[in-house]
């Protein structure tokens, strides 16, 4: 897989919302236009990088592989429990946020503590295990 293959859901997610930003501009409260702008363009950072974690947390619940940086991974349960604390992240701060759009703010709170504390058990995980990753294609670089 290339980089333009595995780091396509970041694009792709900002693009979306770039591609949504009409709605998005009509939805936001009278500002100035380029305020208006700025908002699009964070909400759209925001996005690509949600559904970036959502690939990698996807990896890892599935194909058991998290990446770590100079060319290690993270393989097995501990790739998998943090794959589904990521994915169940991403799934709970998007409904906290759409719940309090809605303004049903004590949902809302404790939705996102419970993603919090999804995102907090992703990273100890993961922190815990980076000393255990293997190093990728090991018998190849001999």
């Amino acid at each position: 897989m290339g980089r333009w293959a595995y780091y396509s859901p970041l694009w792709l997610g900002a693009l979306l919302v770039l591609a949504l930003n009409d709605a998005l501009r009509a939805s936001l409260p009278p500002r100035e236009p380029w305020a208006h702008w700025l908002i699009v363009a964070g909400v759209a950072v925001l996005a690509g990088l949600q559904a970036q974690v959502l690939m990698v947390g996807a990896q890892g619940a599935f194909a058991q592989v998290l990446p770590v940086p100079r060319g290690r991974s993270i393989r097995g349960g501990a790739a998998a429990g943090a794959g589904w604390l990521l994915m169940a992240w991403v799934l709970l701060s998007l409904v906290t946020v759409l719940l309090g759009y809605e303004a049903v703010t004590q949902a809302a709170l404790v939705l996102g503590v419970l993603g919090l504390a999804a995102l907090g058990g992703a990273v100890l995980i993961y922190v815990w295990n980076i000393p255990a990753a293997v190093a990728d294609f090991a018998e190849e670089r001999r």
